[in-house]
Order: structure tokens, then sequence, then C-alpha cells
């Protein structure tokens, strides 16, 4: 089970001792065109219920007029499992972390989310998030509502894929930025999957379209 591609965090955490690297290009088609890679998380089983989560943006390229390149963000978080799923009840984690600006001088950055998934059918199942994210700008620190909700499909036991809404509202921060999107993932092995994706904005303050592609292995 993995965090990519799509923007929805799985309720999975990862067994004690063993780690997870997840990794993949990005190429977002806004105001600016950029291409982030090798974006990168970690998710290391610490102990029972319990993973500790590194993450880096990648290295920038903007290809859009007067673009600068650049190193994204860093981040350290956990993710901790809370509950199975039981009837109605869905499986349940919460993710915490804090986001490090990498070349910034500005403060790190909390982010927090719940993840619930439910089993639909031997098919089908689906994925929610729920959270709050903080971000510097202009000097002010501003927060966001973020949400998530994917169905995924088991197309055969090596063959994936869901289809996505997600997007944040601002709080303090101003802009509502909402997308769909939906992708493939790939079992090569059982310890190695491969995935592509792409998407839209639906609204204003949100990418006009992106599209990406990675893999996983544990």
């Amino acid at each position: 089970v993995t965090d990519r591609p799509d923007a929805t965090e799985s309720s999975s955490v990862i067994q004690p001792g063993y780690i997870q690297a997840e990794l993949g290009w990005l190429y977002p088609k806004g105001e600016e065109k950029i291409h982030e890679v090798p974006q990168t998380l970690l998710r290391i089983g610490v102990v029972d219920r319990v993973e500790l989560r590194l993450g880096w943006a990648g290295y920038k390229n903007e290809t859009s007029s007067g673009g600068a390149d650049g190193v994204g963000d860093f981040e350290v978080g956990v993710k901790i499992f809370l509950a199975e799923e039981q009837g109605l009840r869905p499986e349940i984690a919460l993710m915490g972390g804090v986001s490090v600006p990498s070349w910034d001088d500005f403060p790190p950055m909390p982010s927090f989310r719940f993840a619930f998934s439910h089993t639909l059918s031997d098919t089908f199942s689906l994925g929610y998030n729920l959270g709050a994210e903080w971000a510097t700008e202009d000097g002010d620190t501003l927060s966001s509502f973020i949400y998530t909700v994917a169905v995924g499909a088991g197309l055969s036991d090596r063959i994936g894929a869901y289809a996505e809404f997600f997007g944040d509202i601002g709080m303090s921060a101003s802009g509502v930025a909402h997308s769909f999107d939906g992708g493939f993932t790939y079992l090569l092995r059982e310890n190695l999957q491969l995935d592509a994706f792409a998407g839209v904005g639906l609204s204003d303050d949100a990418d006009d379209w992106f599209a990406g592609t990675g893999l996983s292995f544990r």
C-alpha cells in the first residue's frame, strides 16, 4: 500500500523493521511550468502502529519564461494507526508533520490530517482525508483546510486504478483550489510498484493540469 500517486494518504502504516521509498516526477501547468523530481517520501516502520515519514519535494526546474530553478521543501512527520475497519466505521490513521523550507528564511510550518478508508467490495475501496496546513506568505502565517476523496479499483492482481477529487480551502489564507485526477498502478514485484497519473484543475487557484509518474519499493 503506497501513499502515491494520488493526493489521498492511505490509512495503512509500515510494519516495524521495514522501509518503503516512494519516488516520482510531477509536472504541473498553471501560471508557471515546473518539473519536480524526484519527489521523495521515506516511510519507516518504527514500532507497531507508528511510522516515521521523511519527505522532500525534490529539485524544481521552472521552464516558463523568467523562471528559476530551486530545491523543494523538506518534511518530517509521523503516521499513527488508530482503528481497524469495523462495520460502518472506517479504518483510521492520524498524520502530523512539519514542513521545513529548504532556502527561505521562514520557520517550519505544521500540518495534520486524518486518513479514512472503507472496503466497498472485493474490487472497490474508498479513501478520504480531512485536515489542515499552515504556510508563510509575505511574513504572515496562514492556514488552509485540506480534503481528498478517492475511489480505488483493483483491476487485477497487479493493476490498480483510482479517480479522485482533492483541494484546499483558505481559512486565514485566501483562495480555493479544487482538482480532479486519476491514475494507474502496476505491481512489478511484491515489493516494487510503478504508477502514472494526470489531472485537471476545477477552480482558478488550482493548476490548469498536471501529470506525473513514479515508483515505490519496500
